[in-house]
């Protein structure tokens, strides 16, 4: 590929038809190049892409993996021109993510290099492009052992998915520092005795020491208390979600969740003044138990006839 001028370049074109191609699976993409005038103009040009946590990796705390690609023009192979590494942020400890970097540039530089190969050995020119397309569909696949590259930062607990169920999941932290206390102390032992008895080794660990193992403690328990409450958080939401979802199933079945609607004050005044209004009703026709017999009624048209004969 060698050096390029500042005029239209294949690979750049093809850069930005590829990251065109990848609005569906990531998101944020951002394409950072030289200054204008620069001697490797366009180069180098540096991508942003946040590639998305998959469903297949829904029990890990991690939403997703920022990665930055950068593309050089200094080498004649195009896998000698790139360069991954991936962002940490405070689900992702440094650790996971230089190891995540490490893997993803060393599988995508043989990606380009079985290319090149191939190309060469059809006696064809090599392809322009950068094979994005293939990165982030390896991301996606290999999300979850992405995530495991460091063992000692998984750490598993017990938590909640969206329905309330139990399970098992898993968050990236920070690997605990080797406990230094037997080392320290058999150094202080022997630099007692070398010492002329000194009270048998001095006496072990240190003031300092002991110091930084309370340190470290406090600060594992208070890192376990507000997981716990994280954790309380989620299942109360969780339970709160599943009394909604109930009670709407009851609802759309015609069952009254809700009860009589209590009336405000002034609509119980308004309901008062109504009946205020309507007074005492008066019977104008008499009940099935009895006939009626006042003026106008059918035992008063009869003792009329009566009374004519």
């Amino acid at each position: 590929m060698g050096k390029r001028a500042a005029v239209a370049d294949p690979h750049v074109d093809a850069l930005s038809r590829e990251l065109l191609t990848l609005k569906e699976q990531c998101s944020g993409a951002r394409m950072f190049k030289a200054k204008e005038g620069s001697p490797t103009f366009p180069f180098p040009i540096a991508v942003h892409l946040t590639v998305p946590r998959p469903a297949a990796a829904a029990a890990f705390d991690v939403d997703d993996l920022a990665l930055k690609l950068t593309f050089s023009a200094g080498a004649e192979r195009a896998e000698d021109n790139v360069a991954l590494g991936v962002d940490s942020t405070a689900d992702m400890p440094p650790q996971v993510a230089t190891a995540i970097g490490s893997s993803l540039e060393t599988t995508w530089r043989q990606q380009l290099a079985k290319r090149r190969e191939a190309a060469t050995a059809a006696g064809v020119p090599e392809p322009a492009g950068w094979l994005l397309k293939g990165l982030i569909t390896l991301v996606l696949a290999k999300f979850a052992v992405l995530l495991q590259l460091v063992p000692a930062c998984v750490e598993e607990y017990m938590g909640c998915d969206d329905l309330g169920a139990t399970l098992r999941r898993f968050m990236l932290v920070l690997p605990r520092e080797p406990a230094a206390g037997g080392t320290r102390a058999s150094e202080s032992g022997e630099e007692g005795e070398g010492g002329g008895g000194g009270g048998g080794g001095g006496g072990g660990r240190g003031e300092g020491e002991e110091d930084e193992e309370a340190r470290a403690f406090w600060a594992e328990q208070a890192r376990k208390k507000a997981e716990a409450a994280r954790l309380q958080a989620i299942k109360d939401a969780n339970d709160a979600e599943a009394r909604r979802q109930e009670v709407e199933k009851l609802r759309a079945a015609g069952v009254d969740v809700d009860g009589p609607r209590q009336l405000s004050k002034k609509e119980l005044e308004e309901q008062r003044s109504r009946k205020r209004g309507q007074g005492n009703r008066l019977a104008k026709t008499g009940s099935r138990a009895h006939k009626f017999a006042g003026e106008g009624s059918a035992l008063a048209r009869d003792e009329k006839k009566k009374g004519g004969k």
